[in-house]
């Protein structure tokens, strides 16, 4: 394969970053948990769910030491999130809306001021049983900022995000072959 074919066009931005990626703020704003994939000590995936809260372009969890995605994200900062939409409706599960980050996580100390900040937000969003958690010393908030991310809504529609606050989307236009396509050959 020559150099020439062997390199894929440059992705392009939209002219639709702006709305874009407004539609994945409202689209997160719908959800109330996240998906979370985190690293064992051993470096094996561990896939799980939590509640969430989105504030200022970042995720914020409030979970136990007693889960084993805590125990996770203290160990090893990397993390990936996931937001579905629901299965109920999805008419096409291979082309499921969704949108994913990369993350990095760190521990907001109770002495922030952010904590405080996020707690109420938290308590806001999720009612009366923050108070109890909250109480409770064993419940660390983590804060997950999303570095690169993808938005899929649907075949030939995949978008590259960059951050959640960033006003960038790259439509990711080249990936899909058929079998005998020019790009296959080799």
């Amino acid at each position: 394969m020559s150099e020439e074919n062997s390199q894929q066009p440059p992705e392009q931005k939209t002219d639709e970053g702006a709305e874009l990626v407004a539609e994945v703020r409202n689209f997160i704003a719908s959800r109330k948990l996240l998906n979370l994939a985190s690293l064992t000590a051993g470096g094996h995936p561990h896939a799980s769910t939590a509640p969430f809260l989105a504030a200022d372009g970042n995720f914020y969890l409030f979970i136990s030491d007693l889960s084993e995605h805590a125990t996770n994200l203290k160990g090893d900062s990397r993390a990936s999130v996931i937001f579905n939409a629901d299965e109920s409706d999805t008419r096409q599960p291979f082309a499921r809306l969704r949108v994913t980050f990369n993350v990095e996580a760190g521990v907001v100390g109770r002495d922030d001021p952010l904590w405080q900040r996020r707690i109420e937000q938290m308590g806001e969003k999720f009612g009366p049983v923050v108070d109890h958690l909250k109480d409770l010393e064993d419940f660390h908030l983590f804060e997950l900022k999303p570095s690169g991310g993808r938005y899929v809504k649907g075949f030939g529609r995949a978008y590259a995000l960059e951050g959640l606050e960033r006003q960038v989307a790259l439509h990711l236009k080249d990936g899909h072959r058929t079998k005998g396509d020019l790009r296959d050959a080799g």
